[in-house]
């Protein structure tokens, strides 16, 4: 049924005067702070969605990454492993260090958020090993690349706490990085020579996962040093994750779980988030939005939102934030114009309401698109951080109890 969405101002004027039961509040929710106007409220519903697999994860060079092993009874086992450039300090072009004795290496990353609890002691077992050959600067690594490492070259092998207020984890890497690293030699022949690190958490201790920022320089790899019998201690920062070529490696075994065999589920009832090159949502309202344009082919839409409410199964910690991208009639995904315009309010764009239990995605320019062209071909509904958080959750599906669904507000 559509109801007439009156101005802030008279709303606020009527709400003062008398109520009527004729006189609800459906659309006042869906109001632009920034915009006044008079409209009338509809709802979409979606005739299609399904969960599917994210097989083409990009993961290189990014700002922040994840190492871990991590096993739940919905989404099975999820294992992550960093591949990382030792570089240079920034700004170095050559470095002479045949001439100093290097005391020690440490490998320091900076926390990122620790995961399935984040206010837990984790005993994780860290793995550090030289990479067989190094990283090619110059391409794209997914999610499904790996590079051999050297079985004689592991630097840490031990257990390691960390607790939630730790605020970086540091490694101090075995004497035979020392060898590694003493050279004299250019940028680009220090990289070629010294290949590289994988870094990963084996299983045997504590299972979690350990998020890491390389945004900053404090995640870096310190060599302490000193020259000849000299007593004056030195440090030299190498580029460790940011400055320097970088990817993960993610993989998921979906072992008796409803995966198992399955690029593709049924969302009607329930749609699975998973990140780390998981599961997607793919969602269309073509059937919907077919009818609205031919009932209202030049209906104007001066505010809309996706809305997505979590499943009575998803998990008690669900990620910060949801993207969505459009699909174009040749196949080809990108941002929805919501999401990448920059006057576009983002109070509240892809997070979480707990009032309502659920998340509100802005679509206004996504959606009168749709109307123009008088068909949808689809909507992917992705986790923000699925390349460097492994929280995941569970949005209730077209046919649920309390249904996703496009709610705007329109006039003609």
């Amino acid at each position: 049924m559509k109801k007439t969405l009156l101005a802030a101002a008279a709303a606020l004027l009527l709400a003062l005067a008398a109520c009527t039961d004729e006189e609800t509040s459906i659309g006042l929710g869906l109001t632009d702070p920034a915009t006044i106007y008079n409209g009338i409220t509809d709802t979409l519903t979606a005739n299609m969605a399904m969960s599917v697999r994210d097989d083409s994860l990009l993961t290189s060079n990014y700002s922040y990454g994840i190492i871990g092993d991590y096993t739940d009874p919905v989404f099975g086992r999820s294992t992550s492993t960093l591949y990382s450039q030792i570089g240079l300090a920034s700004g170095m072009s050559s470095i002479n260090f045949d001439e100093v004795t290097i005391d020690s290496v440490v490998l320091i990353m900076v926390s990122d958020g620790l995961f399935p609890d984040t206010d837990a002691t984790y005993n994780m077992h860290f793995l550090v090993r030289q990479l067989a050959q190094p990283i090619d600067a110059d391409s794209d690594y997914y999610s499904f690349d790996s590079i051999p490492v050297d079985p004689s070259a592991t630097f840490f092998d031990r257990t390691v706490t960390i607790g939630a207020h730790d605020t970086t984890v540091r490694l101090r890497l075995s004497e035979g990085i020392g060898t590694v690293l003493a050279q004299t030699s250019a940028s680009d022949e220090f990289l070629q020579s010294v290949k590289g690190l994988a870094v990963s958490i084996v299983p045997d201790a504590d299972q979690g996962m350990f998020s890491i920022n390389f945004a900053t320089t404090a995640t870096c790899l310190t060599a302490y040093y000193h020259y000849g019998d000299d007593t004056i201690a030195y440090t030299y920062d190498f580029l460790f994750g940011g400055g320097v070529a970088h990817f993960t490696h993610f993989t998921h075994d979906y072992s008796g779980t409803v995966f198992d065999g399955n690029d593709s589920l049924d969302g009607s009832q329930q749609l699975y988030l998973q990140p780390l090159a998981g599961y997607n949502a793919s969602i269309a309202f073509d059937s919907a939005v077919r009818d609205f344009h031919q009932r209202h082919p030049l209906a104007v839409v001066h505010h809309a939102e996706l809305l997505l409410p979590l499943a009575p199964s998803a998990p008690a910690d669900i990620p910060g934030q949801l993207v969505a991208l459009a699909t174009s009639e040749n196949g080809a995904s990108a941002f929805i114009p919501d999401y990448i315009d920059a006057y576009t309010y983002r109070g509240f764009d892809g997070t979480f309401d707990n009032s309502r239990n659920l998340y509100r995605l802005r679509v206004t320019q996504h959606l009168q698109h749709l109307l123009r062209q008088g068909a949808d071909n689809g909507i992917t509904v992705l986790l923000d951080a699925r390349r460097s958080s492994a929280q995941r959750t569970i949005l209730a599906g077209p046919t649920s109890a309390d249904p996703l669904k496009i709610v705007f507000v329109y006039s003609e």
